[in-house]
């Protein structure tokens, strides 16, 4: 671990054996990229991350096995030759009942753009004088899930003898919709009989450490749509059908939760319930033939890497004229709004070929499903660019190829069918008129329904009792994001009735979740793993 003399030392909550396994699992980088628009599927480190969390359970005296879907063979997906092992890590004191924990190891790659605002090497956990852990998965979820379970099971493997078994399922490919992970988890159980001691999601109450410190009874559900087109297109059709994937938001921000928000007022939540949302999270453009004369758009990138990422900038790069390329800052910013910004250069994923000039529109970067929490650049970049072809300073007639990926959150009671049967049909007629070589896609492997307990659940009064004396909660709630909660809904408990799934965790206002800076407070992250005990010994 790197440090620059934090005033309140980690070790004072974590342990000397905490901050040594968070440290480690951070620098095995477990990135999980799925990009199905550019054909990407990068998953390099998904192995040596399992390795590590099977020996931190096995030196807790915790048994373990290791489930991969590439490798049994028992469910069918598109793998891509990429492996997917998922870590069972099993606490028996032969109780009659057992606590699941349910963890993801993946976190979100980190962008060009995102590197150049990280003040140490996002791969290694570094102390900062605040007292917070800053690295990527920090918070998501190596530090708020994997390790602050193992530490809780170290505790009651030496512990006295608690009165409930516990199981960690540590998955993979949380971030990207859980198809490797806790959906195969899922299919691989659904052909065992139950009470099947090879069942995996085997238990009477899951516990899911994947977000802020409330008790948290509903989480929404989740769709990756892949937007793009049939053939090369005149950019004002682009445009407009970035219009109409922008406009979804409308549709979904009417789908309303009984749930009440967590972020509400305090992180400019639009209601004081759980609401739908849809953000355009990626927007890719590249120029498919040679330019007549005037300026026009060379390439557009929204500079992030993920379907769930909120990217701080959009680049866009513009050839032509030198003295027209020139005017276009002070035109831009005529139409951008604060706080946005227009600015020159920046860090980018893209080439910029010689003569060609690259801009950027700028936002602030957030969790894709947490839209309220950052200012979105690719809605102004298509503004800019609608309104530069309108007033004749952009050709609008160059025909491009363009990809855009919109991050679609459901409310927690909403049916996935429902919701995706909605949203499409909103965009297929939007497009009808305006952008008819438009195309959309819901890749089920990338979709999940929500999930939601009555807030009055006795399993969720209990949480919320032990949380508010170990991080302060404030009450049951609902959550944005999506977890891999949703994957539990129509599993069923041992005793027969539904599987409950609750999720709480680390990940606080100042966590900078999906976005440079990630963090964790050392506090908060040793209050989960108090309540994860708690939870299992206290009646």
């Amino acid at each position: 671990m790197s440090a620059d003399g934090p005033d309140v030392d980690p070790r004072t909550y974590l342990g000397e054996e905490g901050l040594r396994l968070l440290t480690q699992l951070v620098a095995t980088a477990p990135t999980n990229l799925e990009d199905p628009g550019h054909g990407r599927w990068e998953k390099p480190n998904y192995g040596r991350t399992a390795d590590a969390i099977v020996r931190a359970a096995r030196e807790r005296g915790l048994t373990t096995r290791v489930y991969d879907p590439t490798v049994v063979g028992d469910v069918p997906g598109t793998w891509r030759g990429i492996p997917r092992p998922n870590v069972i890590a099993d606490l028996d004191v032969g109780a009659s009942e057992t606590v699941v924990i349910l963890a993801h190891y993946d976190v979100v790659p980190v962008p060009a753009e995102q590197l150049v605002r990280w003040k140490s090497p996002p791969h290694t956990l570094t102390a900062r004088s605040n007292g917070r852990l800053y690295a990527r998965g920090a918070n998501d979820d190596l530090g708020s899930g994997v390790v602050g379970s193992l530490l809780a099971l170290g505790r009651l493997s030496d512990g006295p003898r608690p009165p409930r078994n516990v199981r960690l399922v540590a998955c993979c490919d949380e971030e990207t919709g859980g198809e490797g992970g806790v959906e195969a988890v899922k299919h691989h159980d659904q052909a065992l009989p139950s009470g099947s001691r090879d069942r995996i999601l085997e238990g009477d109450v899951v516990l899911i450490p994947d977000a802020g410190p409330e008790a948290i009874a509903g989480s929404s559900g989740v769709a990756f749509l892949d937007a793009s087109f049939s053939q090369p297109v005149p950019l004002r059709e682009t445009l407009a059908y970035g219009d109409v994937l922008v406009g979804l938001h409308e549709l979904a921000r009417t789908w309303k939760s009984e749930l009440p928000s967590p972020d509400w007022p305090e992180r400019h939540a639009p209601e004081p319930v759980i609401t739908g949302r849809a953000t355009v999270t990626r927007f890719d453009v590249t120029a498919h033939e040679p330019f007549p004369a005037g300026v026009r758009l060379v390439a557009a990138h929204s500079e992030n890497d993920a379907a769930n990422q909120i990217a701080r900038a959009v680049t866009l790069v513009f050839g032509g004229p030198p003295e027209e390329l020139d005017a276009l800052p002070e035109r831009a910013r005529s139409v951008v709004p604060a706080p946005y910004r227009f600015e020159a250069g920046g860090a980018t994923a893209l080439n910029v070929p010689t003569g060609a000039r690259a801009f950027q529109v700028i936002g602030e970067a957030a969790h894709g499903g947490y839209p309220h929490r950052g200012h979105n650049p690719v809605p102004v970049a298509l503004q800019l660019l609608r309104a530069a072809v309108d007033r004749g300073w952009l050709n609008g007639a160059d025909s491009e190829v363009a990809t855009f990926a919109v991050d679609l959150r459901l409310t927690p009671e909403m049916e996935l069918e429902d919701g995706l049967r909605s949203g499409l049909e909103f965009v297929r007629s939007g497009a009808a008129a305006r952008a008819p070589h438009g195309r959309i896609d819901a890749p089920p492997a990338r979709c999940r329904a929500g999930y939601a307990l009555p807030p009055g659940a006795p399993e969720a009064v209990r949480l919320q009792r032990i949380l508010a004396d170990t991080v302060g909660s404030p009450g049951i709630r609902g959550e944005y994001g999506g977890t891999d909660a949703s994957a539990i809904r129509g599993l069923t408990a041992r005793t027969g009735g539904p599987l409950p799934a609750l999720v709480f965790g680390s990940m606080d206002v100042a966590s900078n979740i999906h976005d440079a800076e990630e963090s964790v407070d050392p506090r908060l992250l040793a209050g989960v793993v108090t309540a994860i005990e708690r939870f299992v010994r206290e009646p």
